[in-house]
């Protein structure tokens, strides 16, 4: 066992959360839900320990200011430009296409505040690179996190998104904010 996966294991049992599902490896997008605090990235970044393999993640370039900008590339942070979202995409597009093992967090709504429908851009991201997504739903209450098995979108984004909120009703979800979470 590796010393990451060791650190991930302790940090979930210190803070009591846990992991529901099977265990992933390969090129994945995780889509991650419901997203309404900066805790969730804490709460992923333990997870991605005890998964142990490089894990990436899109955050509006503007939080990528002297130093927070190296720290959040050195833990997998990909700068997107809300102004100019394609060629953000485009760049991760071809990072996936590269590696053997690579997984990609994207929150579907795009941001913590409170949203009616999800961002397209994972989907288009997971259809171009033919890379399956994986539904993984926060649930504060109980302190789990839930895991579901991978699923390769369509390409037609509604019924890809139905696919998802499917798995995603299976699964206890409970936001930190939930006043910021509508499903």
């Amino acid at each position: 066992m590796s010393l990451k996966k060791r650190i991930g294991i302790i940090l979930l049992k210190i803070t009591r959360w846990k992991i529901i599902g099977p265990e992933i490896n390969g090129k994945v997008i995780f889509a991650v839900l419901p997203h309404t605090s900066y805790m969730d990235f804490f709460v992923g970044k333990m997870a991605s320990l005890y998964l142990d393999f490089p894990i990436y993640f899109m955050i509006k370039k503007e939080v990528f200011i002297f130093p927070v900008g190296y720290l959040l590339k050195a833990l997998g942070g990909i700068p997107i430009d809300r102004k100019n979202p394609i060629q953000s995409v485009i760049n991760v597009i071809n990072k996936l296409k590269k590696g053997k093992t690579f997984a990609l967090v994207i929150a579907p709504e795009g941001t913590r505040e409170l949203v009616k429908e999800w961002k397209p851009g994972f989907w288009y991201i997971a259809v171009k690179t033919n890379t399956p997504v994986v539904a993984v739903g926060l649930n504060y209450q109980s302190k789990t996190l839930y895991v579901a098995e991978p699923v390769y979108m369509t390409s037609n984004c509604e019924e890809s998104f139905e696919k998802l909120r499917k798995i995603y009703r299976s699964m206890d979800l409970h936001a930190k904010y939930p006043e910021k979470f509508i499903f």
